[in-house]
């Protein structure tokens, strides 16, 4: 079962837990989108859906109905041929290069819906996209307004997927995080925050571009069971790595600290001290499932 773009108001009222009346209802006074079918029935596109969640503040209850996995499960990746994945990144990158994103968020819920959830749409569709961009933007084949709008694109549709996952559990562990000051990319630390909320954590992503005092100051006053930190730039090594040591040094005894992103690399490393580095959102996914189920235990920094 996958995800479809065109949803049925029954589908809809199992994911609510509603009466299908009541979406009828909804959908007949336009509280939700509607389109109709040649023969007049209900059809609810996802980004509609969507909408109409934020919108009213309602979450998925039962994501099984829409054809996502069960909350806190990995969807189980079909089998997709290389040849069919290289197009429909190709596809995907020449939406984000004409600022396409109704086209993009239809490639992006397809791909999280049947390809393995967050963890493979970020490793396997977000991340070969960008590298793509990236070097395009080297080469000078495209301008920097591309690549940022294509971020802003990624960043809007991404969370709107965060309305199709159920609130996690009052008691469930607090995991937080976000980028250093100097780091403006917000896509990657999003990211992991979905990651973390797939997998049943409360969340409290910071955003981007923060400096370690005040990382600190709200690691101190949340205490999560994790803290991670994005790094996908560093404007200078020296400079951060003196910011960085300052803060794993003050940083409450307890708190899980991982590390992540392209700016760390094996070089970088060694020099920092962290409990986890992940090399990707999948490794990130694994990591989050075992600490939440108590099957990995990680002494706070190493």
């Amino acid at each position: 079962m996958i995800l479809n773009d065109n949803l049925t108001p029954k589908q809809i009222a199992s994911a609510l837990r509603v009466s299908e009346s009541s979406v009828k209802r909804w959908c007949d006074r336009g509280d939700i989108r509607t389109d109709r079918t040649l023969g007049g029935h209900r059809r609810i596109p996802l980004g509609f859906l969507l909408e109409f969640l934020e919108t009213t503040n309602r979450r998925i209850l039962d994501p099984v109905a829409l054809g996502l996995a069960p909350f806190g499960r990995s969807v189980v990746q079909n089998s997709t041929s290389e040849l069919d994945s290289e197009a429909t990144i190709a596809r995907f990158e020449k939406s984000l290069l004409l600022g396409s994103e109704p086209e993009c968020r239809k490639i992006i819920s397809s791909w999280y819906s049947t390809q393995g959830g967050m963890c493979s749409l970020a490793d396997d569709l977000l991340c070969p996209t960008f590298r793509s961009l990236g070097k395009l933007w080297r080469e000078g084949t495209i301008d920097i307004y591309q690549e940022r709008l294509a971020c802003e694109i990624c960043h809007r549709i991404v969370l709107e997927l965060r309305w199709l996952l159920a609130e996690p559990s009052a008691t469930a562990p607090l995991a937080m995080g976000g980028t250093p000051a100097g780091d403006q990319y917000q896509l990657a630390t999003l990211l992991t925050e979905m990651v973390f909320r797939e997998q049943g954590w409360r969340t409290a992503g910071l955003g981007s571009n923060i400096p370690f005092p005040s990382l600190l100051s709200a690691a101190r006053k949340h205490m999560p069971k994790i803290f991670w930190i994005s790094v996908s730039h560093i404007e200078d090594e020296k400079t951060f790595l003196e910011a960085y040591a300052d803060f794993t040094k003050r940083l409450p005894k307890g708190v899980v600290l991982v590390v992540g992103g392209r700016a760390l690399s094996d070089e970088l490393r060694p020099k920092m001290m962290y409990s986890a580095h992940c090399d990707g959102m999948r490794h990130l996914t694994t990591l989050a499932k075992a600490l939440k189920t108590g099957s990995l235990p990680l002494a706070p920094q190493i």
